[in-house]
Parts: C-alpha cells; sequence; structure tokens
C-alpha cells in the first residue's frame, strides 16, 4: 500500500496535504482527486473561475494526477441545479 497526497491549487498557491490517504493502486487516486474536484465546484462558488486544481502526489512528491476544478468539464455543468 503506498500514500498519495491531495494538494489543493489554487492560482499560485498551494495547499499542501499534511497527511494523504493510504490506496493499493495508483489509478484509484484519479476517482478520489475528480471527486474533490467536483464536491469543490459544486460547494466552492469562489473556486469556479479560477484556475483551481486537486494535485495528486505519491509519497516521492512526483504528481501523479491533476483534477482541473472548473465549469469546462461536462460533468460540472449544471451545478446550480444541485
Amino acid at each position: 500500500m503506498r500514500r498519495f497526497f491531495f494538494d489543493l491549487l489554487v492560482d499560485n498557491v498551494v495547499k499542501i496535504d499534511p497527511g494523504g490517504m493510504v490506496f493499493e493502486q495508483a489509478k484509484a487516486t484519479f476517482v478520489v482527486a475528480d471527486e474533490m474536484a467536483r464536491h469543490l465546484f459544486v460547494w466552492r462558488d469562489d473556486l469556479r473561475d479560477r484556475d483551481a486544481w486537486i494535485r495528486v502526489r505519491d509519497a516521492g512528491g512526483r504528481e501523479v494526477y491533476r483534477a482541473a476544478v472548473w465549469s469546462e468539464n461536462v460533468e460540472k455543468v449544471g451545478w446550480d441545479q444541485a
């Protein structure tokens, strides 16, 4: 099992995930990052029109995935209906 970290990047600011989560496979983190991004898009209107991302890092600090928090993602259309 490996530890992965989910950082929030907004413009030039990085909010580091201090604890991370443990996963058996790196691909599982993609689903979690996408869900976090969807959640932030719905509930954090201050992030909708900004350059915001969930960045997944492995324990060595290497970026393995990035999920965008913005309305251009087809799945996020209709956020105001939530």
